[in-house]
């Protein structure tokens, strides 16, 4: 049934763009701002340096959306996730340490509101098809656990004392991904299939925006 707004019939499906676009807005904001303040928490700053949070955020948004629309909303939540958490940590800075000077690095946050438009477009991609059936639905699942597993390798392998609190948050976004996933225990065999391969891509993905930093700030890779 349309809806009549303002005396005018309006497409359902017009009408929650705007509600779709606030959720993905909240979604970032709230994330993000969840990142920024572990970045100065003494046990869940390592919850800050990886992208477990927005990785699990993106699937859930993307689930059985088309791929568009997947996009939009992938986009829009990670762009609003890198400024809450940047502006986010200058806040948290500003109530712990008061009176000491604390600069946004604008460069530093354009840079990674670039590689949240170009994030979001890939993955809204991978994960639109999560909790359709067949292998469209095997895949996008994949996709997310593969990224989810890489991400917290990269992390707990790098720094052992932190892996408590990343395979922790690893395992509880896995599980989120998968109820949102499994249609039928027949898709898990599919799944586990596709993750293997997805991890090592994930391992590729997950490490390129370091290796881009430090190429931007020192000029060598």
């Amino acid at each position: 049934m349309d809806g009549r707004v303002g005396g005018a019939l309006t497409h359902p499906r017009r009408a929650a763009v705007p509600l779709r676009l606030l959720v993905a807005v909240s979604a970032g904001v709230l994330t993000g701002g969840l990142a920024a303040w572990a970045y100065h928490d003494d046990v869940l700053r390592p919850l800050s340096h990886v992208f477990l949070l927005w990785t699990a955020t993106i699937a859930l948004l993307s689930a059985r959306q088309p791929w568009r629309r997947a996009v939009v909303v992938s986009s829009v939540t990670l762009l609003a996730a890198v400024l809450a958490f940047y502006v986010g940590k200058q806040v948290v800075y500003g109530i712990e340490y008061p009176g000491m000077p604390y600069a946004l690095d604008t460069g530093q946050v354009l840079q990674w509101l670039v590689l949240a438009v170009v994030a979001g477009a890939v993955l809204g991609v991978a994960f639109a098809g999560i909790g359709t059936p067949g292998r469209a639905g095997s895949i996008g699942t994949a996709a997310a656990l593969g990224l989810l597993v890489a991400d917290a390798y990269r992390r707990a392998s790098s720094y052992p004392a932190e892996a408590p609190v990343v395979v922790t948050a690893a395992v509880l976004a896995a599980a989120a991904v998968l109820a949102v996933a499994l249609r039928s225990p027949r898709q898990l065999p599919g799944i586990a299939a596709w993750t293997v391969p997805a991890v090592l891509a994930g391992l590729v993905l997950v490490s390129a925006p370091d290796l881009l930093e430090q190429l931007l700030l020192t000029g060598r890779p």
